[in-house]
């Protein structure tokens, strides 16, 4: 896990690039079922086009709503930079420390929305603390690299030990001290705040969550829970030689582990003819058809081998059973085949960069003379084991 960062705010002065100073508010605050909603605060998993009336007021190609919140956010869906920033700790917050699945708040003590935020960020961060799964980082930019004085960023507190004496918490934060970092990210707002998965993908944004009304701290960790899902099953489409979703190390070869990695799906124990050796089908719900076979090294009881022969299955580089030919592979990767000793008609070859964790099946038999032709058949996963 990484070290968790955040934020207390306080405001300085009024700036365009965030809304007019506000009260500071409760965790969640009642709100009346008619309570108008910014549009531009919706959590986003992708860029749409802006909404009707939305304008590029500083002729930067982003579209703001009447406040000047973006209607998106460029890095979305994309990697996100990698970086480093000082914490007000003395020490350094490295963006490769990010290997799980991260909340980022990016944030300004000049920004009057972001002192608005500050008891919900607050909450959401004592919120995520509780959960193993989810980190929370803060970041405390300047309005700009032209704005970047400790006067511009403190102002009447003078230091962020004095903002969080001043708030009544103390949380520990990362700092862009010349704007450098916030030009990075590609920050348009603050608060901005950034959902991360441990791929290091930008998966999910939003803007404030002081003027969201309902629940919006509550609201937001939905929103986090409903992407990680989505990602979660999406991972379970594709197998290569990090293995399957979470199936990606030595692996018990029981009916209970294997749900919890193919949440989603049907689990059957099944025998081959001639062997009362188990093997298990993971099936779509509802479905008779498997979507991975999954065989045990019995020796050790764990997983050894998992294949798929299903269309809907992607390989690591987006190849598809049924439509990628043998010819779309490097010469390099075609030098590592070899017929299948049990199967005439089958050409195994190794990934060239993990022979020992992955391997693509074409069937040759149907190509006939032109081999270059043969349409791939099967992925197979070799799980590691103790």
């Amino acid at each position: 896990m990484i070290m968790r960062i955040s934020s207390g705010l306080s405001a300085l002065a009024i700036l365009a690039a965030c809304g007019a100073l506000q009260a500071s508010q409760p965790e969640e605050a009642p709100v009346e079922d008619s309570a108008p909603v910014v549009e531009a605060t919706a959590f986003l998993t992708e860029n749409a086009p802006a909404p009707e009336g939305a304008t590029d007021t500083k002729g930067d190609g982003i579209y703001r709503d009447a406040e000047g919140r973006p209607f998106n956010y460029a890095l979305l869906g994309q990697k996100l930079p990698e970086f480093k920033a000082p914490r007000a700790n003395g020490s350094v917050f490295d963006s490769a420390a990010i290997t799980q699945w991260t909340v980022i708040d990016v944030w300004g003590a000049w920004c009057s929305d972001c002192v608005a935020d500050g008891p919900y960020v607050a909450a959401l961060e004592r919120a995520i603390a509780q959960d193993p799964d989810l980190d929370f980082m803060s970041i405390h930019v300047p309005a700009s690299a032209a704005r970047a004085t400790p006067a511009e960023m403190w102002g009447k507190y003078g230091s962020l030990d004095a903002y969080f004496e001043s708030a009544g918490y103390r949380l520990p934060t990362a700092l862009d001290l010349d704007g450098s970092l916030r030009d990075q990210l590609k920050i348009s707002w603050t608060p901005t705040y950034l959902l991360v998965s441990p791929d290091g993908i930008v998966r999910g944004f939003r803007s404030d969550l002081s003027v969201a009304g309902n629940e919006p701290v509550k609201d937001f960790l939905r929103d986090v829970a409903r992407v990680k899902g989505e990602v979660r099953q999406a991972a379970l489409l594709v197998i290569g030689p990090n293995g399957v979703g979470d199936l990606n190390k030595a692996t018990p070869f029981t009916v209970s582990v294997v749900e919890s990695v193919f949440t989603g799906y049907d689990v059957i124990p099944v025998t081959g003819a001639g062997s009362d050796v188990a093997t298990f089908e993971v099936r779509p719900k509802g479905s008779e058809a498997a979507r991975y076979r999954i065989e045990p090294d019995w020796t050790r009881g764990y997983i050894a081998r998992v294949s798929t022969s299903d269309p809907a299955v992607r390989g690591p580089d987006g190849e598809t059973i049924g439509q990628t030919t043998l010819g779309e592979l490097s010469e390099a990767a075609r030098a590592a085949c070899s017929q299948d000793a049990g199967a005439p008609g089958l050409l195994v070859c190794p990934d060239p960069s993990a022979p020992a964790s992955f391997v693509r099946i074409y069937d040759t038999g149907a190509a006939g003379e032109n081999e270059a032709s043969a349409k791939l058949a099967e992925l197979r996963y070799l799980a590691p084991t103790p």
